[in-house]
């Protein structure tokens, strides 16, 4: 209980202010991108909740199973993909190098690669990049293991400007190496490096602040959404902590314990409200972030996300619970009780997204599997086996396709246009 609620307070300011009458102004400082609705330019999709808009696609597969248009070999790692302008980015290891790929959506050909020296490092995993590329206008931005930080031109792959962020900061690298992807904040990316993040500039990579060095976590920073001033929340090694983009300051931090200080899911927000979880039988817990510091409202060991964040959908979470190795399972909570709706235990998920009110669940054996979105229970209506190894990475619905990726690097699309 008291890993939990314990709260320090850093300064006195409200967490979470409705400002209507400047949400123009916030949005414009976000600098969002102005991707079509069908591009996926960033972690976790345009909305960063793993949901995908699109409704202009089928899974009404017959007997043969899902239509694989083409199959690529990225390398070894974790990275999810991004899309944009029919083209699709990932990162893999391959021959002492990281690699980031540049693919033709249409045909799977490869347009450009951009790699750098790094190594496998596969200590307990099969080890490779695990971080997500982001796009921003005709800019890709990669983050490394180690603290490699890039931005590179789109249309032909060529570096822009490269550092290594974890030297500059002068931060130490966490056990498993960096993992959460970069985010766009107007003309700044911020990194889940240090303590409490670190801030550069996007056009060179000036750092404009720093944070402690201590231990950082493995989930992507978060805007909290109508933050005034803008607050990111990131998850450190021991806690959840509210920073003031602007500033770097440090406005709170909540508690938060997993074992091999694997804070890894990304935090969600609703309505005034705040989600945390993490696994290694750590839970979730929920607060209200209407005050100056998160209040506790419901605690849970029923949902445990050792890796991927969960997704909300109309008042219910559907997340993967458990232990990966060991066999975690699916399951649907309710976001407001924290009541279990239903469990699958059986499926070995690995990855999962949303799109057109359906679950898109890529188990870790490779078969993907479409299902409603119900608090009702778990009924699949296509099903299909797309991958040959290995996979612990969601899908992408993107253009009225799936990609779907292995550890050991085998990229495939799947054609659901209608």
């Amino acid at each position: 209980m008291n890993d939990i609620v314990s709260t320090r307070l850093i300064a006195s300011m409200p967490l979470y202010r409705c400002v209507v009458p400047e949400l123009f102004l916030f949005v414009s400082f976000l600098g969002v991108s102005n991707c079509a609705a069908e591009d996926w330019y960033r972690w976790r999709g345009p909305d960063g909740d793993g949901i995908s808009r699109e409704t202009d696609w089928k899974c009404d597969w017959a007997g043969e199973g899902p239509d694989i248009a083409w199959s690529r070999s990225v390398g070894t790692g974790f990275s999810s993909v991004v899309v944009k302008d029919d083209r699709v980015f990932t990162l893999g290891h391959v021959d002492d190098q990281d690699k980031v790929y540049c693919i033709n959506v249409a045909d799977g050909e490869i347009i450009w690669t951009f790699g750098y020296p790094a190594e496998l490092d596969d200590r307990d995993f099969e080890g490779g990049p695990i971080s997500t590329p982001t796009i921003d206008g005709d800019r890709l931005y990669v983050m490394g293991r180690a603290g490699e930080l890039f931005c590179l031109q789109i249309s032909d792959g060529s570096k822009m400007w490269g550092i290594n962020v974890a030297d500059e900061a002068e931060v130490r690298l966490p056990g498993w190496g960096f993992s959460a992807a970069p985010l766009v904040i107007g003309d700044r990316l911020l990194l889940n490096v240090g303590e409490s993040g670190v801030l550069v500039d996007k056009h060179s990579g000036d750092l404009i602040w720093s944070s402690d060095d201590r231990e950082c976590g493995y989930a992507s920073p978060v805007l909290i959404p109508n933050s005034d001033p803008t607050v990111a929340v990131i998850a450190s090694g021991k806690a959840y902590i509210g920073v003031d983009v602007q500033s770097g300051e440090q406005l709170w931090a909540e508690r938060w314990l997993t074992s091999f200080n694997c804070n890894a899911a990304d935090p969600i927000f609703h309505d005034g409200k705040m989600l945390l979880c993490s696994g290694y039988n750590r839970g979730a817990a929920l607060f209200d972030i209407g005050g100056t510091t998160p209040e506790l409202i419901w605690k849970s060991k029923e949902m445990k996300n050792q890796i991927h964040t969960s997704i909300l959908y109309q008042g219910y979470l559907y997340g993967i619970d458990g232990d990966m190795e060991a066999g975690a399972r699916l399951r649907c909570m309710d976001w407001a009780t924290g009541e279990i709706r239903w469990s699958v235990d059986d499926l070995r998920p690995g990855g999962l997204a949303m799109a057109d009110g359906k679950l898109l669940l890529l188990t870790e054996p490779g078969e993907l599997i479409i299902a409603p979105a119900t608090p009702d229970g778990w009924e699949p209506i296509a099903r299909g086996q797309v991958l040959d190894g290995k996979s612990w990475t969601s899908p992408v619905l993107s253009g009225g396709r799936i990609f779907c990726r292995s550890i050991q690097g085998q990229l495939v699309c799947i054609d659901c246009r209608d």
